[in-house]
């Protein structure tokens, strides 16, 4: 059996009448922690034991610095970033590039170190998933992932089939209503730069060489060298002009 998207034809979406009385816990919670439980409780009563939310909110965030919630055991979630599997779960490349669910199946992890992944996966009640992808409207992106500890054979494709409509609205819900997480998230993660690191910053953004950089601010092309090699740390780039453009696109600088 191989990985498959876009598994339901047009006729199978419909809203159940009970859609909204069934989400009312996930638009009414008050907390992060008591939203999410609202969701995993909510796939739970369409048979996924296991959740898993992750979005980056803004472009250019590397995939460590997502906003993750997830009941999925916690020495998994241990192992999948100690190993960065998220450079080669299949899943998260799919999520990247496309927009249809995507159906776990042994056939979709095959490379050696997917495999192995899949494997390690196994061992922790992730055996068969359902992975929708995340695509917001103010560039956000991630995936929703509904899993079981059940066998991936076709009795468990039908169960995505039967609920795959109830789970893409959910996704959709869920995007919603993390916009205040998703906030607070992505303040949390933007860099603190001191005055005369701003300053670099904006001087680079303009196009300025080191050493007109020094000029301007009356310092050595060393003490220059040493913010730009703080800032890249902070932004965790390899380079002074992404860094300058990143700050740019967060508004820590206004290079005018």
């Amino acid at each position: 059996m191989d990985g498959r998207s876009g598994l339901l034809p047009r006729e199978s979406f419909q809203v159940p009448l009970n859609f909204i009385e069934q989400m009312q816990p996930v638009l009414d919670a008050p907390e992060e922690d008591v939203w999410f439980d609202a969701v995993a409780r909510l796939a739970g009563t369409w048979g996924f034991d296991r959740v898993l939310l992750a979005i980056l909110p803004r472009p250019g965030m590397r995939l460590e610095d997502a906003f993750v919630r997830t009941n999925y055991a916690s020495s998994w979630r241990q192992t999948y970033i100690d190993e960065g599997f998220a450079y080669i779960d299949p899943t998260v490349s799919h999520c990247a590039s496309r927009s249809a669910p995507l159906l776990w199946s042994p056939g979709l992890f095959s490379t050696k170190p997917q495999k192995s992944m899949y494997e390690e996966a196994q061992a922790h009640g992730l055996r068969a998933g359902v992975t929708l992808p995340i695509h917001g409207p103010h560039q956000e992106a991630g995936m929703l992932c509904f899993v079981s500890d059940a066998n991936p054979t076709e009795g468990f494709t039908n169960q995505v089939n039967h609920s795959l409509p109830d789970l893409a609205l959910l996704r959709d819900l869920v995007l919603d209503t993390s916009q205040r997480h998703l906030s607070a998230h992505a303040q949390a993660l933007i860099p603190k730069l001191t005055p005369r690191e701003r300053e670099c910053l904006k001087w680079t953004a303009l196009g300025k060489s080191t050493w007109e950089i020094s000029h301007i601010l009356g310092c050595s092309e060393a003490v220059v060298n040493f913010h730009m090699k703080n800032i890249r740390a902070k932004f965790g780039v390899n380079s002074r002009r992404a860094a300058a453009v990143i700050a740019t696109q967060l508004g820590l600088i206004d290079p005018g």
